[in-house]
């Protein structure tokens, strides 16, 4: 059938018959396709427009009556009509739904000579040095054992146990530089770094958004009520939480679960002298 799909409307042709559809973009759950239908003849001066759930057979039932007398049509035909814009517009749906659950970052391939070069890093006697090196031309200068601490737990979030480190100190004494110039030499796609979580923030990023990757807060006071998601994913590899919404198409409440994967390796700033136990013995100091 004659279709046209707009961002913000997709447009239907059937015979004479024009239907005029919005709000599909919303629809991002199988069992709702509650949509904005205008219905249109060619050379007609009637129109019927109404929102209406297309799975719910009282809506339908309603919404061709009423077409068919504006219309001028027989509802039989109506019927037919809106069972072929049902199922184009699952057809849609299910397009759109799959598009937003693909990662948002393509893979990052390494060409052949960028692997040969990072192979030979990886090989050279005088690594540890270079990575030293490194951290010099970035303009961190001495600390070397706490510069290459800090780069092995970086390098550990693609193990299956990885590292979370912790740089501590007074106030205005490098904590942030350090942690900046470690973080510099981790690929952007492989990090990400918040100044503060609130309490439930974790448990609705994307299932896969942590795996794998570093987590970095700039203090430790940042956590926030966000420390106890923060030490589970550390410890059980994930993270679940249990919500309560309502349903769009009965209007009813029901439980949504909603879960966040690991591993992930966590680094964090922070001036306490003294912190609460269960978080300092998930990480190096």
């Amino acid at each position: 059938m004659p279709t046209e799909v707009k961002p913000e409307e997709v447009v239907i042709r059937l015979g004479d018959r024009r239907y005029r559809v919005r709000g599909l973009a919303k629809n991002m759950a199988y069992d709702v396709l509650r949509v904005n239908v205008l219905a249109s003849r060619s050379g007609g001066d009637g129109f019927h427009v109404d929102t209406l759930d297309l799975y719910s057979a009282r809506q339908r039932a309603a919404y061709l009556k009423q077409a068919a007398e504006e219309l001028h049509l027989s509802e039989e035909v109506v019927k037919q009509d809106l069972g072929r814009l049902l199922l184009k517009l699952e057809e849609l749906q299910e397009e759109q739904i799959r598009r937003a659950l693909e990662p948002d970052e393509a893979p990052v391939v390494l060409s052949s000579e960028e692997r040969a070069e990072a192979l030979a890093l990886l090989e050279d006697p005088r690594l540890l040095d270079r990575i030293l090196e490194d951290f010099e031309r970035s303009g961190v200068v001495g600390e070397e054992t706490n510069k290459l601490v800090g780069y092995l737990a970086a390098v550990s979030r693609k193990l299956d146990e990885p590292l979370s480190a912790l740089v501590q100190s007074r106030s205005a004494a490098g904590k942030s530089t350090l942690q900046d110039a470690i973080l510099s030499l981790v690929p952007d796609e492989d990090y990400v770094k918040y100044t503060r979580i609130t309490d439930q923030a974790l448990f609705y990023k994307d299932e896969n958004s942590l795996v794998n990757k570093i987590l970095a807060i700039e203090e430790e006071v940042g956590m926030g009520g966000a420390a106890y998601s923060i030490r589970n994913i550390q410890s059980s590899k994930k993270i679940t939480v249990a919500a309560t919404g309502k349903d769009a198409a009965t209007g009813k409440m029901k439980t949504e679960e909603y879960t966040v994967k690991g591993p992930v390796a966590v680094m964090i700033t922070t001036t306490a002298a003294e912190l609460e136990g269960e978080t300092a013995s998930r990480f190096l100091f």
